[in-house]
């Protein structure tokens, strides 16, 4: 090894004698400069690398987003990505739940004219007589899945997104299901209502 390597990688670059700082190009002498230069360790410096115990910041919750703003922005993601040949109509499925003994007639005609005022086809209706339940555990919402999983349709209308699920996560797993689907679910009634404060 050259003198002036072993100055360069020595703990002393002052060992450069006058002879070997000649013969050095100008990028050599700023890095043995540079290296000259005692480096004062910062209070919580490791020798293993920085702690920044020592700035007494712990990192801040973030802040959380606006659950049905986002819910909302995947559920049309799911919309922009349902297969679809151009310039033709999409094919759906109407979706509703009813309690016990109530007539779900009035909810699938509002889904109904609310497909037809879109232009799409209603190739089908299903309806479920508990919206309180995990919709995987319906008798006919599997049944609307599966039109849409064979391609036969390519979203669900519900009257509003209690349908689906008045819960977040359950509603949230259905949109990711028909997101990787290529399928949408839409509601005539958004939900809930956005309230402003003053």
């Amino acid at each position: 090894m050259t003198t002036i390597r072993k100055a360069l990688v020595s703990e002393s670059p002052h060992a450069l004698s006058r002879a070997d700082l000649g013969r050095l190009s100008l990028a050599q002498r700023i890095t043995a400069f540079l290296d000259s230069i005692p480096v004062i360790p910062m209070p919580g410096e490791l020798e293993g690398g920085i702690d920044d115990s020592w700035w007494d910041v712990t990192e801040q919750p973030r802040i959380p987003a606006n659950q049905h703003a986002r819910l909302g922005r995947l559920r049309r993601t799911a919309v922009d990505t349902a297969i679809t040949k151009p310039g033709a109509p999409f094919k759906v499925v109407l979706y509703a739940t009813a309690p016990a003994g109530q007539d779900p007639a009035p909810a699938l005609t509002l889904a109904e004219r609310y497909s037809h005022e879109r232009g799409w086809h209603v190739v089908g209706r299903f309806v479920d007589e508990a919206a309180d339940t995990p919709p995987w555990t319906r008798e006919e919402w599997p049944k609307a899945l599966r039109t849409l999983r064979g391609g036969f349709a390519q979203g669900l209308v519900t009257i509003d997104r209690t349908a689906v699920s008045p819960a977040d996560e359950p509603y949230e797993k259905t949109l990711h299901w028909l997101l990787d689907h290529f399928s949408f679910v839409a509601h005539v009634r958004p939900y809930p209502a956005v309230t402003v404060c003053a």
